[in-house]
């Protein structure tokens, strides 16, 4: 029988519809690098109409991609809107990149014009002449403010391309994915619901989550798609101008990598500061430390564990669990996702909570292939039982209840005597020593062996000096959670720990950073 269901669009438009007539007073507090800017959604739509009609001017439309190198700024949440409400793709591009993968993704991509942030010195040594770069400054501001706001915007087919991030590039160059203004929808509709994230027209949001990463993580739009008042921490935000935001503004929930909340709470701490309105942080990207989840807790603040990746839109797992132990998994998937494990040969494994295999995973915001790059696409994908399923590189074990647990990357994992160790366990466990702030684990080579572990190790100010290699080891073996073969052979102390550009442990300059430290 055929529905009778309107055929309706689930578009960014009707996000935009939503901020602009159901909820005109709700605010947008964007720190800028002039200071803070504060406006209504009824401004904020009104600008987004002009800058629209700019973007028409330059000749954007339905076959045009649009850059941005920018930082969480109002700025940059009016081209979320404006590029895509035109019918076009809003390409956002990490503002950590090396000018050269700019470059690359520039060109790959098609980008007609590219804004960037007043800071992003990498721009000038860009070579992209097909591209016209626009500052975003005052000039910039002055420019869109004399366009008159654009009246009508063109119907846009749900399942055209809206925003495309690329990943990290970690292995050779970036990948690119396309979200549809259809699995931008769903995906905000579904942080809504209180078992995911529960975003309501109360709250008081802060993505700290970069919006060059995976439209941090579709936070903004769905915020305004209830009316919830927006806090946007601008470029560079350090532990004070966070903890500052958040008291002034009476921030109930942020979203971000749990290195954020790592450096947070230290501050908090060293600075004897109360977070009394923040209830709920939501992390993801790496596993949250119980050191940190305890020292939320203490300040009356939950911890949400989230996973995903650029390929599934952000979060596609949640865990809310009250007990911390349980809080280390990433939690069952969302509704619109499926997922199975499996090993090398693509045989399923069972959900027995111990068996190691890859996870793959199938859904409304997972991608279906890389932009433009059939032979990445390929080596990407399995077909099982007639369904393509997206390999996402992650060891993981499932309980028989479909509760995920990341035990590593794939290739992270170290095989030390034809034995695999968890790198990611070692640095959990090491994290809840007291003294240390953040720790890392990788394999190096080993004649051998094959491969052992060696940690890097942060430790928080006060015990610098005071703690040694055989505390961390000794603090290991009392735990009694590990085989002493597991323990690392080395431990050492760093003043940081290198990130990727989305905040995550970099493992392969760590790498090398270790194999030099050990030459000396």
């Amino acid at each position: 029988m055929k529905s009778t269901i309107m055929d309706y669009n689930l578009s960014i438009h009707n996000v935009f519809w939503r901020a602009e007539k159901l909820y005109p007073d709700s605010q947008i507090v964007s720190r800028v690098h002039e200071g803070k800017v504060r406006y209504t959604y009824s401004k904020f739509s009104e600008r987004v109409r002009r800058l629209s009609e700019y973007l028409r001017e330059q000749g954007v439309d339905s076959s045009s991609v649009v850059g941005t190198i920018a930082w969480n700024t109002h700025r940059h949440l009016e081209l979320y809107f404006s590029v895509p409400l035109l019918g076009g793709v809003l390409h956002t591009i990490n503002v950590r990149f090396h000018p050269s993968e700019m470059e690359y993704v520039i060109n790959f991509a098609g980008d007609k014009l590219v804004f960037y942030d007043v800071d992003v010195e990498e721009v000038k040594k860009v070579r992209a002449e097909k591209s016209k770069f626009v500052r975003l400054d005052d000039e910039f501001d002055r420019e869109v403010n004399s366009h008159p706001p654009l009246d009508y915007f063109p119907e846009v087919d749900e399942r055209e391309g809206a925003v495309m991030c690329f990943t990290s590039g970690t292995t050779g160059h970036p990948k690119g994915v396309v979200y549809s203004h259809r699995s931008i929808f769903i995906h905000s509709l579904s942080l809504l619901a209180k078992e995911i994230v529960g975003i309501s027209s109360q709250d008081i949001v802060m993505p700290v989550v970069p919006m060059f990463h995976i439209s941090a993580w579709d936070v903004p739009f769905a915020s305004l798609m209830t009316g919830a008042k927006l806090v946007l921490p601008g470029p560079r935000p350090g532990p004070d101008h966070l903890a500052s935001l958040i008291r002034e503004e009476g921030v109930t929930v942020a979203i971000g990598a749990p290195t954020v909340w790592i450096n947070l709470l230290d501050y908090l701490r060293r600075e004897k500061i109360d977070l009394p309105s923040l209830k709920v942080v939501v992390t993801g990207g790496a596993e949250p430390p119980k050191g940190l989840i305890k020292g939320l807790r203490e300040l009356g603040i939950r911890t949400y564990h989230a996973w995903g990746m650029t390929e599934t839109e952000a979060i596609t797992t949640v865990n809310q669990s009250e007990n911390i132990e349980e809080l280390s998994r990433q939690g069952k998937v969302m509704p619109g996702i499926e997922v199975k494990i499996v090993d090398p040969s693509g045989n399923e494994i069972p959900w027995d909570g111990k068996s190691w295999g890859e996870l793959v995973i199938r859904g409304a915001w997972v991608t279906g292939e890389y932009f433009n790059s059939p032979e990445k696409t390929r080596d990407s994908f399995l077909t099982l039982e007639g369904k393509r399923w997206f390999r996402t590189g992650d060891v993981v074990v499932l309980d028989p209840k479909g509760s995920i647990k990341v035990v590593d990357r794939a290739k992270d994992l170290i095989k030390s005597g034809g034995e695999w160790i968890s790198s990611v366990d070692l640095e959990n466990a090491i994290m809840t020593y007291e003294p240390v702030l953040e720790a890392a684990v990788v394999g190096v080579p080993d004649l051998k062996w094959g491969e052992r572990p060696v940690a890097l190790v942060v430790l928080r100010q006060e015990y610098r000096g005071k703690v040694g290699k055989e505390d961390v080891l000794k603090y290991l073996e009392s735990m009694n959670r590990f085989p002493k073969w597991w323990l690392p052979d080395e431990v050492i102390f760093v003043d940081s720990i290198p990130k990727t550009s989305t905040g995550k442990l970099d493992k392969k300059v760590l790498r090398t950073t270790i194999k030099g430290r050990m030459r000396a």
